[in-house]
């Protein structure tokens, strides 16, 4: 009964976002992949807000009942029927309005397989932004292989307009796959390979650390961009295709650049933030894979302090086959990118195994529960100049642990992810 009730109204938002998309008619751009979606999002909108009237996917709605609900311009109803009710009421009168969005930026997901194709039968972009997968993807469990994942975000490519534009990932050898699925005008981005787009010198800066910035070639002129309270290469990444987007809606890209440096960073996605005892912390919670924990620890591993470097790792859940092997390469990882390894949860005890065989001490390694049990053992250790990198997946609440350590002058539901009511009473 709750499924049928479920598909129904889906059925009825997805009507009602067709209706609004066939009398308003927006550019519409959709961003899929792996990795990165919605920071990647997220900075799209930050170059376009100040110059075309736009709307995007909050936070990462991006299922089946995400993409409807961003075109009505509605959030979750979550397990409340009424609130559903009334979404669905509200979004009935969505085409009569006076004004909508010229532009909307939608994060498309696949939690499952056939969740792209339904979106894609009805939803047909102007421009797709396709970001990273990685060599084990997230939510690989529910599909027959990885390759079936990469197939899955290509019927978003496959139904890109003719006159549109194909963003992808030059580093990335699965984005590249979908290159043949679109007849569309195509725009590499990338830090490695060459690309249209192509970031050099990434580099970390600050004393203490205050973000990240690179040096951004486009059309054989140099840019530079600036990210305050972010590290690593993922903010990078995720910034090239705004800058991609900004030239092809003949947005002056030293003007998206400044946008970049000024937007609000997201949540949970390699966020810097004040520890307590003048510690640092790499808030990394939002979710995790092993390609972006590997990169997380990696980035800690270049991070420059005199204090140590502190690894809080939890289980990293929809991996399938690959559960065990995967915990067990990033516990090796770990053991040369930290001092002091903390992990949470059964399957990241495996990460204890493979940072041990990779021969670091079993008296810098703790194995916890919860990532409250965690928090607590972190409260009793940190001193001025560790630094603290914090991943896990959603179920894990890896952000619990975040706030016990979270300096006096940071507010949690500010910085942190999962701090409204109805995540608390999970």
């Amino acid at each position: 009964m709750k499924d049928l009730v479920k598909q129904l109204v889906v059925a009825i938002l997805t009507w009602e976002a067709k209706v609004v998309l066939s009398k308003y008619k927006p550019f519409i751009i959709g961003v899929t992949g792996n990795l990165g979606k919605t920071s990647t999002k997220d900075a799209i909108y930050a170059v376009m807000k100040q110059h075309v009237y736009v709307r995007r996917s909050e936070k990462s709605l991006n299922s089946e009942f995400g993409v409807p609900l961003t075109i009505l311009g509605e959030k979750s109803g979550w397990n409340n029927p009424l609130r559903w009710l009334m979404i669905i009421v509200r979004g009935f009168f969505v085409s009569f309005k006076s004004n909508y969005p010229t532009h909307l930026v939608l994060e498309i997901g696949a939690d499952r397989p056939g969740d792209i194709q339904k979106v894609s039968k009805w939803l047909h972009p102007d421009i797709v932004v396709v970001t990273q997968f990685g060599q084990v993807p997230v939510h690989v469990e529910f599909f027959e292989n990885r390759d079936a994942v990469v197939n899955e975000k290509g019927y978003l490519v496959e139904v890109l307009k003719d006159t549109g534009l194909f963003i992808y990932n030059a580093d990335d050898n699965d984005a590249q796959k979908l290159l043949s699925k679109t007849q569309a005008r195509k725009v590499s981005v990338g830090i490695h390979e060459q690309a249209d787009i192509k970031a050099n010198n990434v580099r970390m800066y600050g004393t203490p650390l205050i973000g990240t910035e690179a040096d951004v070639l486009i059309e054989d002129k140099e840019y530079h961009i600036v990210l305050p309270e972010v590290v690593g290469k993922s903010p990078i990444y995720s910034s090239l295709p705004a800058l991609a987007i900004a030239r092809e809606l003949s947005i002056p890209l030293e003007i998206a650049c400044a946008s970049l440096r000024d937007s609000d960073k997201p949540k949970g996605r390699m966020r810097l933030l004040s520890g307590m005892n003048g510690s640092i912390i790499i808030d990394d919670t939002y979710n995790a894979s092993p390609k972006a924990t590997e990169h997380g620890l990696k980035t800690l591993a270049d991070i420059e302090t005199k204090g140590r470097k502190i690894a809080v790792l939890g289980d990293m859940l929809e991996l399938g086959e690959f559960t065990h092997d995967e915990h067990y390469k990033i516990g090796k990882v770990a053991a040369k990118s930290c001092h002091k390894l903390y992990t949470v949860g059964i399957r990241a005890r495996v990460i204890a195994e493979g940072a041990l065989d990779e021969k670091m001490e079993d008296i810098h390694i703790m194995e916890c529960d919860t990532s409250v049990d965690a928090g607590k053992e972190l409260v009793q250790v940190l001193k001025e100049g560790d630094v603290v990198y914090v991943k896990g997946s959603q179920s894990m609440r890896m952000e619990r642990a975040v706030k016990m350590i979270l300096a006096e002058s940071h507010e949690p539901y500010k910085v942190l992810v999962r701090q409204e009511k109805d995540w608390q009473k999970r």
